[in-house]
């Protein structure tokens, strides 16, 4: 008989989505904890597993005790354990949980950065659990070098529950190497810490990031829930994500090209949107707020007019689709679109400022820099780096979310900032 195991982490429980329009206990992080916790007793899952920052931070302590001591409850009622391990972010919270409750089929692995085994049996059939917790914040050791739990017994099935960064030799987040797990007698690893669902291994051993549960910003998109792992043996592991979050964020570009009008351009917003949205209709069942970013492509000859035409989109659209729950919104709209000029690399050649851009645009678009865009550049690090060294800005500096802008994302920007000046410029000459 196949045992099933529902495997989940970074859950957060304390944060809710962001850039949700409605105020809803929907888009709050404990809403999918029980979801998640319900799912796994009306599909006859045997263990739910965790993998790491199912709490946000310590701070978040009085908020997650309610939601996870009722989850915890329910689901010992239904006869179904939990094994887990401690992230970045819980990692002294979930002991002090488990550790002030009795929870007989609760078991934190692990605790204090040590490598710990238990084995769960049920109707005959066994797993072994093995795993391993974060003793403080940060952590810039890969857990794998200290692995020595003896005694696996090779013919059950051993599922391994790790938080960490995978192959990010410099993170402070128990940095591993991809390569270190096949030397290991386990027979799948369900990690935490990224966010984006993503397999490393397919097989020998399966080593899989079942991602966030439920959405929390536009940079994670697609399709985001729980992974059910069907154990069949220790070579034959089914597994298959289920969607929970009730946001979803996606990013769409469209291309305003042929779209000279107000009308024109606000009739092919809201359709793309549409359409895009009803394409995805079969995944959005569990799906309440579906939010896009768009990036606006094609030519224009009138780039001015067109931020202003597409600006009151962020705020005021707010559309349901058609025989659903699932309403569609926009938290931003890019500009990535070029100046419709004719003659653009005639205008290249020239020295006068017009000139100038367009060299800038051509080179910019082809991968090549310009003196102008060379020293633009310069410009964007020394203002960027003195913006992050703000001390308001501080404490995003502590946080592995706060990233410095990489060199593309600062030439971007500068291109779409010459194709907007460039327009301006040429219908000034056109007045």
């Amino acid at each position: 008989m196949a045992l099933k195991i529902l495997v989940t982490g970074d859950i957060h429980i304390g944060k809710k989505s962001s850039s949700v329009k409605q105020d809803t206990d929907e888009s709050a992080t404990k809403s999918t904890w029980a979801k998640i916790v319900d799912y796994a007793i009306m599909n006859d899952v045997a263990v739910l597993a965790l993998t790491g920052d199912v709490v946000d931070q310590d701070n978040r302590y009085f908020e997650a005790i309610g939601p996870l001591q009722t989850g915890f409850e329910k689901l010992k009622k239904a006869g179904i354990d939990v094994f887990m391990v401690s992230g970045n972010h819980d990692f002294d919270v979930l002991s002090q949980l488990v550790d002030s409750n009795s929870y007989e089929n609760v078991h934190l692995l692990g605790k204090n950065g040590t490598w710990e085994m238990k084995t769960f049996a049920k109707n005959g059939e066994y797993i072994q659990f093995v795993g391993w917790s974060f003793p403080k914040r940060h952590f810039n050791e890969d857990p794998l070098m200290t692995f020595n739990i003896e005694g696996i017994d090779s013919s059950l099935t051993t599922i391994g529950l790790l938080h960490g960064d995978v192959d990010v030799p410099d993170s402070n987040y128990a940095p591993i190497d991809l390569n270190n797990f096949s030397n290991l007698p386990v027979n799948a690893w369900m990690l935490g810490h990224i966010h984006k669902p993503q397999i490393l291994r397919a097989a020998e051993p399966l080593v899989y990031y079942p991602g966030s549960p439920h959405a929390l910003s536009s940079k994670e998109t697609g399709i985001h829930g729980p992974v059910l792992l069907t154990i069949h043996s220790t070579t034959s592991i089914e597994k298959i994500q289920i969607p929970l979050s009730p946001v979803r964020y996606e990013t769409i570009a469209i291309d305003i090209t042929d779209q000279i009008t107000e009308a024109d351009v606000r009739n092919k917003l809201t359709s793309t949107l549409y359409d895009d949205a009803k394409s995805r209709i079969m995944e959005l069942e569990k799906v309440s707020f579906l939010i896009y970013d768009i990036h606006l492509v094609g030519q224009h000859s009138k780039i001015k007019e067109l931020e202003t035409w597409v600006k009151p989109i962020i705020d005021a659209y707010d559309q349901e689709i058609d025989a659903t729950e699932t309403r569609i919104s926009v938290r931003k709209v890019v500009m990535n679109v070029r100046p419709k000029v004719d003659n653009l690399k005639e205008l290249a050649l020239e020295s006068s400022p017009a000139g100038i851009l367009a060299n800038t645009i051509i080179a910019l678009n082809n991968g090549e820099t310009t003196d102008f865009s060379e020293k633009l550049l310069l410009q964007w690090k020394s203002i960027h780096s003195n913006i992050k060294q703000a001390p308001v800005y501080q404490p995003l500096n502590t946080s592995e979310s706060f990233d410095l802008e990489e060199n593309h994302n600062a030439e971007k920007y500068i291109l779409n900032e010459c194709n907007r000046i460039l327009t301006e410029l040429i219908e000034q000459q056109n007045q």
